[in-house]
């Protein structure tokens, strides 16, 4: 088990505390969708969300429960908590700056069709 954060390869490339940041992480509160194929509420490395008001499913499949793991490893690229010594850090490592919504477009095995991907957005 690694003791500390890692930072993926690419996070450099855009997060805001790096040396030569191409992407800032602004004063105001932003909300990211992610559509995928769900989210894993409760891992230790992201934000908890709401499993009532910050995601949604077209399936019947909670948006909040990831099959698959593809969702939260983008949800993770995008916000995972920096500073924290734990997993990865993220483009967004200040989970204060954003929020999530969760669009659980492609089911668990990670199918899905063009018009549940459209009512996750």
């Amino acid at each position: 088990r690694r003791l500390s954060e890692e930072t993926p390869y690419g996070i450099d490339m855009v997060n805001p505390d790096s040396p030569t940041p191409r992407l800032q992480q602004g004063e105001n509160s932003i909300k990211i969708c992610v559509v995928d194929t769900g989210y894993a509420n409760g891992h230790e490395d992201l934000p908890s969300l709401n499993a009532t008001n910050d995601g949604y499913s077209p399936y019947k499949q909670l948006w909040h429960v990831d099959g698959n793991g593809h969702g939260t490893h983008c949800a993770g690229t995008i916000g995972a908590i920096g500073g924290n010594n734990v997993g990865v850090t993220s483009v967004n490592p200040i989970s204060e700056k954003f929020s999530f919504f969760i669009g659980k477009g492609l089911r668990n095995s990670g199918s899905g069709t063009t018009a549940g991907v459209m009512e996750a957005v």
